[in-house]
This record gives C-alpha cells, sequence and structure tokens, in this order.
C-alpha cells in the first residue's frame, strides 16, 4: 500500500495507467507518412473509452516545432511527412483518477534521434531522484543536466505537475530546470514529469488554433444566448474542469466561439519553439512511495 491511498484508489490509478499504456503501443504503429493526424487523435479516444477510461484531455499530436496544445480540428486533413518529429500527449480518467503520459516518434527517417534519446534520458534521470523530501527544483535539475550534457536546452515555460482525483493540474509545478523552489514531493503523491528538449533556444511563442478548450465557469450568467448557456451546462455536465476540443461537440463551434468572448471558456494557446527547431517530450506518471516512486504509465 501507498500512504494515504485507499486499495480502491491505487486500483483506479492503475487502471487509467494500463489504459494509457497500452495506447501508447498501439498509437505507435499508426505513426507513419500519410498517417491523418484527425484518424491518429480519434483512434487514442475513442480505444480510452473503449477500454473502460475517459480521455482526460483531447489527444495531443504536436509535429515538429510545435511543443504542446494542438490537437486536430473538425475537418483536419494534415497528414504526417518522413522527418516529422511527433509528439503524442495523452491521458485517460477512471473513476476520477488520472494517467498522463507522452512520447516522441520521428517519421520514416532517424536524423532526429539523439534529441529523442536525450528527451528520453532526462525523464529516466529525473524518475531516478523521486522520492519523499526530494524538492522540485533537485527534479529539474536533474532534467537540465542531461539536456546541457547533450548540448540541447529545455523549454523553461513547460512544466510536470501534480494530479489529484478528478483535477489534471493539482498546482504543483515541476519545472524541467533548476527554479529554486524549495518545495518538496511527498509520499501518495501523484506527478506526472515532462521533460521538453530541442536543439532551439528553448523559447517558445504562445498562438491560438490549437483547438483545445476549458469551461472556467461554471455559471450561464456568463452566457449570453440561449445556445451559449445550454452549451456551457454540457460542458460542465460532460467534461467539467478538464479540457476538450470542439471535436467533441458537432456544429456548435458558434456558441464555443461565444462563450471564449465572454470569459466562460478558455482556449489553450498554441505552444511553438521560437526558433521553429523540433521539440521532443517524454512523460510518465508515478506515484511517490515510501522509497522511491511507482511508474504507472
Amino acid at each position: 500500500m501507498i500512504a494515504g491511498m485507499a486499495a480502491d484508489e491505487l486500483k483506479a490509478c492503475l487502471k487509467a495507467g494500463e489504459i494509457v499504456r497500452s495506447l501508447k503501443c498501439s498509437a505507435t504503429a499508426k505513426i507513419r507518412a500519410g498517417a491523418r493526424l484527425i484518424d491518429l487523435a480519434t483512434f487514442v479516444e475513442e480505444e480510452t473509452v473503449r477500454m473502460g477510461g475517459r480521455p482526460a484531455f483531447p489527444c495531443n499530436i504536436s509535429v515538429n516545432a510545435i511543443a504542446s496544445h494542438y490537437t486536430p480540428s473538425p475537418g483536419c486533413s494534415r497528414t504526417l511527412e518522413n522527418g516529422d518529429v511527433v509528439k503524442i500527449d495523452l491521458g485517460a480518467i477512471v473513476d476520477g483518477y488520472i494517467a498522463d503520459s507522452a512520447f516522441t516518434a520521428e517519421v520514416g527517417t532517424s536524423a532526429h534521434r539523439d534529441l529523442i534519446d536525450s528527451t528520453n534520458s532526462a525523464l529516466s534521470a529525473a524518475i531516478e531522484i523521486v522520492r519523499p523530501g526530494v524538492t522540485t527544483s533537485e527534479i529539474g535539475r536533474a532534467i537540465n543536466a542531461v539536456a546541457s550534457s547533450r548540448g540541447l536546452r529545455v523549454l523553461r515555460d513547460l512544466y510536470g505537475h501534480n494530479m489529484s482525483r478528478n483535477c489534471l493540474h493539482g498546482g504543483l509545478t515541476i519545472p524541467n530546470y533548476d527554479d529554486g523552489s524549495a518545495r518538496k514531493i511527498r509520499e501518495g503523491d501523484i506527478l506526472a514529469i515532462e521533460p521538453f528538449l530541442t536543439p532551439g533556444s528553448g523559447e517558445i511563442s504562445r498562438n491560438p488554433g490549437g483547438n483545445i478548450f476549458q469551461a472556467i465557469r461554471r455559471d450561464a450568467f456568463y452566457a449570453t444566448g440561449a445556445e451559449e448557456k445550454e452549451l456551457l451546462r454540457r460542458l460542465n455536465r460532460d467534461y467539467g474542469g478538464f479540457p476538450f476540443t470542439s471535436r467533441w461537440l458537432g456544429a456548435e463551434t458558434g456558441a464555443l466561439q461565444g462563450l471564449i468572448r465572454s470569459a466562460a471558456v478558455r482556449e489553450y494557446p498554441l505552444l511553438i519553439e521560437k526558433d521553429g527547431e523540433p521539440v521532443a517530450q517524454a512523460e510518465h506518471t508515478l506515484i511517490v512511495t515510501r522509497d522511491g516512486c511507482k511508474i504507472i504509465t
């Protein structure tokens, strides 16, 4: 047992992790030149449900210099091409407990193998030091040390995070560099550690167009029209505070834009490496144990 975690809670965490772990394998097999991004995202999301969970957020498929927060829009025709560096970020919820993981693959070539391998090594180095009492800045230092030793940079504006029941981002951030934080992790914490590495500057630009949203108001007072109020009620009923995508809403994009304008819904910014250099990501969810951690993804 893990301190502070009941048997049924641990069972739900492990089931969510099992779904994500299986989907990483099956999604990897679909990454090839000519594959449509929308087909890949839909496959991951539908399989999550079929396996007994629900998506914790839309399947992110971030290609090349896009670091995060992109999922295909309805009708998207974009396909993968040889040489693409593809980041798949996916999550599953079981009884409110979340598993969140990501991996990077290269389509048809191996020009970016060192970048991908270095990112995986940075994640491994971080996990190796996880135990109660370790500070989040120590985890970030371990990640950045690997990046620096390989001539790469971390994306300093992107962080890992802790999770709790029905809460994807629990307020504790896990930096990818030593940010000086003295906050310590504790036994029973559920952490998503996710280094992002690049040969570029590591700075990011924030842009619209990622097609990922989140309802941030529950009261329909913030919606002005009947369609907007009904959509807001639906968003809170179906997704709560979890992210969603317009692909899941049918033809209600007009009402969605109204909710964004009225600040009832926020749009996640599309995050892009400023130099246009490729970005690799690796992520695992783990539970902090008395002597270390248990990786569930």
